[in-house]
């Protein structure tokens, strides 16, 4: 069932990206695993109609967001909802965020990103990781300036609540970069700002948006 899964994403990027960028981003895979000392490249289906399956979000694709997304990292905490294995904590944290977290309501899933943690071979000491098993409708989200990273972690439904959830908890400046955003609905225009938009030929990767205040 894998191998028909991996089939289907390489030639729906192939289409939607291109085949020579398509074919950059799976060579990226393997040599960034062994620069970052951790091993998140894998696929976890999940069963629920909420909670999506899980994915490592490509390496390339997290380099330019963070190459171009840069409210000031010394001061912003950064937090992965939806976390899975921990690739876009590790790599925010080689882009300078010192404050990290990562949620994830699949158990093993964190077992794993805790597990990479201790490998992790870039950590600065200056940074604090850590990474939570919790319900990210129930979790207490604090107030602080952050840059939440979500990479189409559930349903419509789902974020509407989590987004509300975020801002009836903070008053100070919160960013959100939404990778592979399937349900842009929810960032109404009302409540969040438009940052900017990441795309490659006929993909939008991700697009970055700020509580207004």
């Amino acid at each position: 069932m894998k191998v028909f899964l991996y089939i289907y994403y390489f030639f729906r990027s192939a289409f939607l990206r291109g085949f020579t960028n398509t074919i950059r981003l799976i060579r990226a895979e393997g040599i960034n695993e062994k620069k970052y000392g951790i091993a998140t490249a894998s696929i976890k289906k999940s069963n629920s109609t909420e909670f999506f399956h899980y994915q490592g979000a490509g390496y390339l694709v997290l380099f330019r967001i963070f190459e171009q997304i840069r409210p000031h990292t010394k001061n912003f905490c950064f937090m992965d909802i939806g976390c899975g294995k921990g690739r876009p904590v590790f790599v925010a944290e080689s882009f300078g965020y010192e404050n990290l977290k990562g949620i994830d309501l699949d158990e093993e899933l964190v077992a794993t990103a805790n597990s990479n943690l201790k490998s992790y071979s870039l950590k600065r000491k200056a940074s604090n990781i850590q990474f939570i098993h919790a319900n990210a409708l129930e979790y207490k989200y604090e107030n602080q300036p952050t840059l939440y990273f979500l990479f189409n972690p559930f349903n419509e439904e789902v974020l509407k609540k989590v987004l509300q959830r975020i801002i009836n908890s903070t008053s100070s400046e919160t960013w959100f970069v939404y990778m592979n955003p399937k349900y842009l609905e929810a960032f109404t225009v009302d409540k969040f700002d438009l940052v900017k938009e990441l795309k490659t030929k006929r993909y939008l990767e991700a697009i970055v948006y700020r509580i207004k205040r």
